[in-house]
């Protein structure tokens, strides 16, 4: 079964998320276009992973709650 990402390695995610994104403003302005659409890539990845870590502990936090509410056969 997969494992649930630990909040410590979420926040860990979002701290890198933050420091890419700061970084990419920092360098638009003298960025070719190329190195620009590169780095713009590079962070949509990054929170796509944060999403997914976010939705995964968000799934897992309420995954026993919804296991005490289904019957037993």
């Amino acid at each position: 079964p997969l494992r649930e990402p630990s909040e410590e390695s979420v926040a860990e995610l979002a701290r890198s998320v933050r420091e890419h994104a700061h970084d990419l403003v920092r360098r638009l302005p003298s960025a070719d276009d190329e190195e620009a659409l590169r780095r713009v890539a590079q962070l949509r990845e990054q929170l796509d992973g944060l999403t997914a870590a976010v939705i995964g502990r968000a799934c897992g936090d309420r995954q026993p709650r919804r296991e005490l509410r289904e019957p037993r056969p």
